[in-house]
């Protein structure tokens, strides 16, 4: 045994007396499972969530948020290869087109580009080559020496002629996708909360991959713990999930302008060659100065920021051509094509140089294709493996978890959803969760299920869970006003459930209603001894408190001080209340109040005449079965009940005037006692006299005809069929 002391202030430092390493120990522990807590508006974080949040909120609890992390991780890494993939893919297109306008073929196979290139090795005095699909060389004529010339016209003129004819549509390219690039601005920038979240979701995933510690790497703040850091950076996560979908639509729209963008960058880088060729300088600058602007703005477009930053490109046209572009290329054409046609050993020299450059430029585009393929398609299968692998362990915990948490939710809600049944749908970090309705299909929790049912789904969960997590060690649990919702009958059975299945934790039950409370002591959850009673409180003093203890002995206090009118009023509260659960238990026949509000004495006639009526069934069942023990058994209750009768008055004492309440509180001290005595041994005769169990007597089953009437650890059992 230790003291504990904690300030607000600080409440994660605390000091024990005495400071015992044991004590301690078991206080570091139990500070490292906050999961031992639940109040009632975490339990909408497992039912009333969106998917994903229920999947991160469930795998913190089990203590698995490594695997929502490294998917996050390997999300990320298989996105970056991913996209490097589609430029490489993109830069390995431009550079076939580039050899097939300079070919003039329309596909580059052997077919195609042998009887182009062999033509022209004829020419020069070059053997043919069979394969140019091999590392050949086309113009393999080292033994020559000199330079090497690099102007075709042929090609120049079919480089001038794609560029024209993309600068022809440069005004439509890509409309579909700016027009829905600009919507979704429009969105993002209506809402700012969304835009907001946008812009700090990169930045929040990458602050959460580099958190090792209760210090944040973003604000350079110290948290309590690492965990505290890590839940809040994810809650910001999840607060941005509408962004996130705003975000892939608008990326998808973008990768379209990017790829429009390289093509044209392509197709630029060409023209420029032949315009430096042709000492063109300036205009030659201009188009290589256009071309990696290109480049540039393709690769902005690869980031949601970035690509919201470019909208007044998007609005007033993105190719953003130079203002020489029309009057260079046309000057550039003509003199191209005022030039001399060269003589075949020229041409021919010229092609095959050209061609060799474009063709090492294409090999050398697709070994990088290849490279980004093989990286794209391992971040892919590390992706999808661990996604299986982890989401096949999760389908494994979770159909154990759903079984448990099935028969959980029915033993509460037997009376009505006996054939209730969940199912759990793990899916890439998220978990659907639908349940029956009344055999009407499978839905969300939150479709058809009343608010009540819901408190009781996100318990029985919960209680699943801790007892797959910890099994045995579950020995400790604090329940905040968790079934605030739930209705009075289920309540109980929720205390039947506590007991049966958690018999060996200790729970904390908070609650602010008296009902509750006494039914959890009606049901044997919870004994006189084990409650606090928080009467008031202040800022200065805190709560002031006291034990709850048994109502006889409350009464006793109140009878040794004299207060018999306080003693009256609280025997008056508790038979009210003990005769409605007693009649309720034993299936009592109590005339219909449509307000619900029965009188004691309407009450007290029916629990008394149940009794007689039970005991008596119960004797015509031992006689008819020939069962002595329990003749004898039932016979020592009659008399019992007899004697406690007689005492009082026989039968008709209790519609006495002078026991009932409204003149309790003139009965002297020696009068109310006698009064309490009598109602005291009356009570008793509904409980269970074993020490360890003194629980209500019930009737099974609780509608139709009776079967039994037991109590919980069964001593006793009377047997009530005769057929």
């Amino acid at each position: 045994t230790a003291v504990l002391t904690r300030n607000v202030g600080r409440p994660r430092t605390f000091t024990l007396s005495p400071d015992d390493p044991t004590a301690r120990a078991i206080v570091e522990e139990a500070a490292q499972h906050p999961e031992f807590t639940l109040s009632r508006r975490e339990i909408i974080k497992y039912i009333l969530v969106e998917a994903r949040e229920r999947s991160n909120e469930i795998q913190a609890l089990l203590k698995l948020e490594e695997i929502g992390r490294n998917r996050g991780v390997l999300k990320t890494a298989s996105n970056r290869v991913t996209n490097t993939y589609k430029t490489r893919r993109q830069e390995t297109e431009n550079a076939a087109n580039a050899l097939r306008c300079h070919l003039n073929v329309t596909a580059l196979t052997s077919a195609k580009i042998l009887p182009v290139v062999n033509a022209r090795r004829l020419v020069i005095g070059l053997p043919t080559i069979e394969n140019v699909e091999t590392d050949a060389v086309l113009d393999a004529d080292e033994a020559r020496g000199g330079p090497e010339p690099t102007f075709n016209k042929a090609t120049a003129i079919r480089d001038l002629a794609a560029l024209q004819a993309a600068q022809k549509n440069l005004a439509e390219l890509g409309t579909t996708e700016v027009g829905a690039i600009l919507e979704d601005i429009a969105t993002l920038e209506g809402e700012p909360a969304l835009l907001e979240a946008l812009r700090q979701r990169s930045f929040v995933e990458r602050g959460l991959e580099f958190v090792g510690g209760p210090h944040c790497p973003l604000c350079d703040v110290d948290w309590d713990d690492e965990e505290a850091l890590r839940t809040h950076l994810r809650a910001k996560l999840e607060r941005s999930q509408q962004a996130e979908a705003t975000q892939n639509r608008l990326l998808d729209s973008a990768a379209v302008i990017a790829r429009h963008a390289r093509h044209l960058a392509g197709l630029l880088s060409r023209v420029s060659a032949v315009a430096t060729a042709e000492c063109f300088t300036k205009f030659a600058n201009d188009l290589t100065t256009w071309a990696e602007d290109l480049v540039m703005f393709a690769e902005s477009m690869t980031n949601a920021e970035e690509a919201i930053a470019q909208k007044a490109r998007l609005q007033h046209g993105w190719p953003a051509k130079p203002s020489s572009l029309d009057e260079g290329m046309a000057v550039l054409a003509a003199t191209i094509h005022e030039k001399p046609d060269q003589s075949a050993l020229v041409e021919a020299h010229s092609f095959l140089a050209l061609a060799r450059d474009r063709l090492d430029a294409y090999r050398k585009a697709q070994q990088a294709e290849m490279r980004a393929k093989d990286a794209a398609e391992s971040g892919r299968i590390a992706y999808t493996t661990y996604c299986a692998i982890s989401e096949q362990h999760l389908s494994d915990l979770y159909a154990a978890v759903e079984h448990e948490f099935s028969a959980f939710y029915r033993n509460i809600n037997h009376d009505d959803e006996a054939e209730f049944r969940a199912r759990f749908e793990p899916d890439e970090g998220k978990l659907d969760l639908a349940v029956a309705f009344y055999g009407r299909g499978m839905f969300p929790p939150g479709a058809y299920h009343s608010e009540g049912h819901q408190d009781g789904m996100g318990v029985c969960l919960y209680l699943a869970l801790m007892k797959h997590l910890l099994g045995s060690r579950f020995r400790f649990a604090v329940l905040d006003d968790v079934v605030m919702s739930v209705d009075s009958g289920h309540r109980k059975q929720f205390c039947r459930l506590l007991g049966t299945e958690f018999p060996e934790t200790q729970f904390v039950i908070t609650t602010h209603d008296k009902v509750w409370d006494k039914q959890m002591q009606t049901e044997g959850l919870v004994d006189s001894r084990s409650g606090v009673q928080f009467q008031r409180w202040s800022l200065e003093t805190g709560p002031i408190y006291e034990e709850i203890t048994g109502v006889w002995d409350q009464i006793e206090a109140d009878l040794a001080s004299n207060d018999t009118e306080t003693a009256a009023s609280r025997l008056r509260r508790h038979l009210e209340y003990v005769a409605g659960e007693v009649a309720h238990d034993i299936g009592a026949k109590v005339r219909y109040r449509g307000d619900h509000s029965y009188d004691f004495g309407d009450l007290l006639s029916a629990i008394t005449g149940r009794q007689k009526e039970l005991l008596k069934l119960a004797a015509k069942a031992a006689s008819r079965w020939q069962n002595e023990d329990a003749l004898e058994g039932v016979a020592a209750m009659q008399a019992a009940r007899a004697e406690i009768l007689q005492e009082c008055g026989g039968e008709q004492w209790v519609v006495n005037k002078a026991i009932h309440y409204n003149e309790w509180a003139s009965f002297s001290e020696t009068e109310f006692r006698a009064v309490v005595k009598a109602f005291k041994a009356l009570l008793h005769q509904f409980r269970c006299p074993r020490a360890g169990c003194e629980s209500w007597l019930y009737v099974i089953p609780r509608k139709g005809d009776p079967e039994t009437l037991r109590c919980k650890c069964n001593s006793v059992s009377l047997n009530l069929t005769l057929r």
